[in-house]
């Protein structure tokens, strides 16, 4: 890659289950603008730039992640940006963080996308995503049931898959 200007983000989200291409974009961007506003603070060229890469990750990623994909790409925004953009875009509902153990925080996209589940093995860490129409179903009544509206859910499965009991049995 050159030292001239850098390369820019493709725009089209990766998932096939989400709103398509610029679609989706244009109003998260504006969604991030207007959030960016009431907190009094201006959307730069880098926290673009971060929100950009963020709508190109697919599933479940680590800020270092975003990082490098932010530098392959030929970005130059510091590590405190993308840290104190990825908490503007938490507050702002555009992405999640996954609590998928006490080591390191993980996000995801959540503006634009289906809700996605997730069982993790915790003898491996081998993440495992799923989508249940029986969960969504629950989640709506139990909210019909107590008069509220669901925006959304998140659920976390803490599991030990096959490969790792076969493996601890043979370890024994």
């Amino acid at each position: 890659m050159s030292s001239t200007a850098p390369q820019r983000l493709s725009l089209t989200p990766p998932a096939a289950d989400a709103i398509s291409g610029n679609e989706a974009f244009e109003p998260v961007c504006s969604i991030f603008r207007r959030f960016l506003t009431k907190q009094g603070l201006r959307m730069t060229t880098e926290r673009a730039e971060v929100l950009d890469a963020v709508w190109t990750m697919d599933g479940v990623f680590e800020i270092e992640q975003l990082l490098d994909r932010l530098r392959e790409s030929g970005h130059r925004v510091s590590r405190a940006t993308v840290y104190r953009t990825i908490k503007h875009l938490t507050e702002a509902g555009i992405i999640q963080e996954v609590l998928l153990d006490s080591k390191t925080s993980h996000y995801q996209l959540v503006y634009g996308r289906k809700t996605q589940d997730y069982m993790m093995c915790i003898e491996d860490d081998r993440l495992i995503e799923f989508h249940s129409p029986e969960l969504i179903a629950l989640r709506e009544r139990l909210c019909r049931e107590m008069g509220l509206e669901a925006v959304g859910h998140r659920m976390l499965i803490y599991a030990v898959c096959g490969r790792a009991r076969k493996a601890a049995g043979e370890e024994a």
